[in-house]
C-alpha cells in the first residue's frame, strides 16, 4: 500500500490513468519522456541532410525540449545547463555537440527515476500531475506496455502489505527501468498454411506441432483455428510487449508474403506467451474515438463525399501497423485543416490542436458529473439528476467546484480529486491553463508529422519515437476532430472555421467569465 499522503495518493492515482486501457482522452498521457526526447532529437538532426526533416523543425523540436528540461527533476542541474546551452546552438550531424547530447542523454537515462526518488525523498514540493507524467512516459518509453504496468502498479498500492512512501515507489521504479529485456518464446497462430513451394522458414510451425505446443504450454488448443503458426524468439521488457513485437514481425514477414507471392496470411486473434498461462490479444486499438458519428446519426449516412468523409477513412487506419498508421493519422488532419497558403503542412496540427484544448473542460466536467453519487450530504446530485443535457450538467459541475462544493462520489478515486484540482486550476487562470494542453497536443501532432515524414521521404519504418507517437497524438486526434464532425454535422462549419474560431476564443479567454469555457466551440 502506499503512503497516505494526499500528493503521493494523486501522484498514484494519475500512474493508475496514464496505464488503463479504458482512460479517457483528457485524462491521458499526451507526451513522450525527457529520454526519448532526446533521442528524437539526435534522430532528427541525422535526417535534415537528406532533407526528410528541416532545420526549422529540428530546431523548434530543439528549442521545446530546452523548456521542458527546466522544471524536470530527473536530471542533475550541472546536466540540465550543459544540456540547454548545447541545445540552444546550431546541431549538425557531424558537430561536436551531438556527441555530448548523446552521452548527457545516456547519462540522464541511466538515473532519471532514482533522480526523482532522491529529490522526492528529501521533501522538495510535489506537483502531483508533474511527477505522474515524467515517472509514467519514462516507463513506457522503457519499451513496457501499460498493461503490465498497470499490474505492476496494482499489486504495491493494493496487494502488497509493504508501506511505500512515494519515494520509495520510484525507486522500485527505477530498478524496473534499468533491468535488461528478458526472452520470450511467443507462438502466433495462422487461419492459412502457407502458401508457397519451398521449405518453410525455421519459425514455422505446421498445425500439428502447433497443437503440440499449445498442449505443452498450458493452453487447450481445441477451439483454436489454425492452419500453422509462428514461433519466434523475441527480447522484450514483459508478455504484453513480446506478444507487440512478435506480432509486428508477423505483420513484416507477411508483407513480404503477399508483394512475393500473392498470398495473404490470416492470423489469429491472440498471442501465446510461454509462461503465461492465458492468450494475449492481439488486436490493436489506439483509442481514436469520434463519436459524434453517433450521436448525430452519420454512422452509416451516404451522400456526396466530403472531406469530413475523407477523414474518418483515413482514421479507420490508426489501428493498422505504425507505418500505416501515421501516414493516414497525418493525412486525416491535412484534409481537414490545411489553408491554401499554408508553406508547411504543420499549422494544420496547430490548428487541431486549438480545437483539442478548446474540447477539454467541457469533457472533464461531462465525466466529473456523471460520476456524482447520491449523497444526504450534498444536493448536487439532485440538481444534476434535473439537467437535460451535458452541457448543463457540466455548468452545474464547474459551478459547484467554483464554489468548492461537497461533492459526493460514486466511489472514492483519488484521480477525481485530481481531475477537480485540475479543473480548480483551470477556473483560476483558464487562458494559462487551457494554453498548456494546447501545447501539448501541439507537441503530440508535430511530432506525428515529424515521423510520419520519416517514414514517407527517409523509409525509417522503425523512428525511435514511432510507436510514441501514435500511443500520445491518436486519441487527441480522435478528439480533434470528433468536434469537427459534431460541427459539420450539426450546423454545416467548415474545419478551417472551426479551427479559426477556436483560436480566436482561446486568445480572448478571461478569468472573469470562467464559464465560457463550456461554450469555446460553439
Amino acid at each position: 500500500m502506499l503512503e497516505s499522503k494526499d500528493s503521493s495518493q494523486l501522484v498514484a492515482a494519475r500512474l493508475l490513468e496514464f496505464f488503463a486501457a479504458w482512460t479517457a482522452w483528457f485524462r491521458g498521457l499526451w507526451e513522450v519522456g525527457t529520454v526519448l526526447s532526446l533521442r528524437e532529437l539526435m534522430e532528427a538532426v541525422e535526417a535534415v541532410p537528406a532533407g526528410v526533416l528541416s532545420d526549422k523543425a529540428v530546431e523548434w523540436l530543439a528549442n521545446e525540449l530546452s523548456r521542458a528540461l527546466g522544471p524536470d527533476e530527473g536530471i542533475a542541474p550541472q546536466s540540465r545547463s550543459l544540456l540547454q546551452r548545447l541545445l540552444g546552438s546550431p546541431l549538425r550531424p557531424r558537430s561536436g555537440e551531438l556527441p555530448a547530447v548523446h552521452r548527457l542523454t545516456e547519462e540522464i537515462d541511466a538515473s532519471y527515476l532514482s533522480r526523482w526518488a532522491g529529490q522526492l525523498a528529501q521533501g522538495i514540493p510535489v506537483k502531483p500531475e508533474r511527477v505522474a507524467r515524467a515517472v509514467a512516459s519514462h516507463l513506457l518509453d522503457a519499451g513496457f506496455s501499460p498493461d503490465f504496468l498497470h499490474r505492476w502498479l496494482t499489486y504495491r498500492l493494493v496487494h502488497s502489505t509493504q508501506t511505500y512512501r512515494l519515494s520509495d515507489l520510484l525507486e522500485e521504479a527505477h530498478g524496473l527501468a534499468r533491468t535488461q529485456p528478458s526472452r520470450f518464446q511467443v507462438l502466433l497462430t495462422m487461419h492459412n498454411a502457407l502458401g508457397f513451394q519451398g521449405p518453410p522458414p525455421r519459425e514455422w510451425c505446421d498445425a500439428p506441432t502447433v497443437s503440440k505446443w499449445l498442449i505443452t504450454n498450458g493452453f487447450d488448443p481445441t477451439h483454436i483455428r489454425q492452419g500453422g503458426g509462428w514461433l519466434l524468439t523475441v527480447q522484450a521488457r514483459d508478455a504484453f510487449s513480446a506478444a507487440e513485437q512478435a506480432s509486428e514481425t508477423v505483420e513484416k514477414l507477411a508483407a513480404r508474403l503477399l508483394i512475393g507471392t500473392g498470398q495473404q496470411m490470416r492470423p489469429g486473434d491472440h498471442a501465446y506467451v510461454e509462461g503465461i498461462q492465458r492468450p494475449l490479444p492481439l488486436r490493436r486499438h489506439r483509442r481514436v474515438e469520434v463519436r459524434s458519428l453517433e450521436r448525430q446519426d452519420q454512422l452509416f449516412a451516404s451522400g456526396p463525399p466530403s472531406r469530413v468523409d475523407a477523414a474518418f477513412e483515413l482514421l479507420g487506419q490508426l489501428d493498422a501497423p505504425a507505418v500505416v498508421a501515421v501516414a493516414a493519422g497525418w493525412a486525416a488532419i491535412e484534409a481537414l485543416l490545411v489553408a491554401p497558403e499554408d508553406g508547411q503542412k504543420s499549422p494544420a496540427g496547430d490548428r487541431l490542436a486549438s480545437l483539442v484544448a478548446c474540447s477539454f473542460p467541457r469533457a472533464e466536467l461531462t465525466l466529473l458529473a456523471s460520476l456524482q453519487g447520491r449523497s444526504s450530504a450534498s444536493p448536487l446530485y439532485e440538481q444534476l439528476l434535473r439537467c437535460a443535457s451535458n452541457h448543463e450538467r457540466a455548468s452545474v459541475m464547474g459551478a459547484a467546484i467554483r464554489q468548492a462544493q461537497p461533492l459526493s462520489w460514486a466511489e472514492p478515486v483519488w484521480s477525481h480529486q485530481a481531475a477537480v484540482a485540475r479543473m480548480k486550476g483551470l477556473f483560476q487562470e483558464p487562458r494559462k491553463k487551457l494554453k498548456e494542453v494546447e501545447g501539448y497536443a501541439v507537441r503530440a501532432f508535430r511530432r506525428l508529422y515529424r515521423q510520419r515524414n520519416l517514414v514517407l521521404h527517409g523509409g525509417q519504418t522503425n523512428a525511435v519515437a514511432l510507436r510514441a507517437s501514435l500511443r500520445t497524438a491518436a486519441p487527441l486526434i480522435g478528439a480533434g476532430i470528433d468536434r469537427i464532425a459534431h460541427a459539420w454535422f450539426r450546423h454545416g462549419v467548415q474545419p478551417l472555421e472551426l479551427a479559426v474560431k477556436a483560436r480566436h476564443r482561446l486568445d480572448l479567454l478571461e478569468p472573469r467569465e470562467p464559464m465560457a469555457l463550456l461554450d469555446l466551440l460553439e
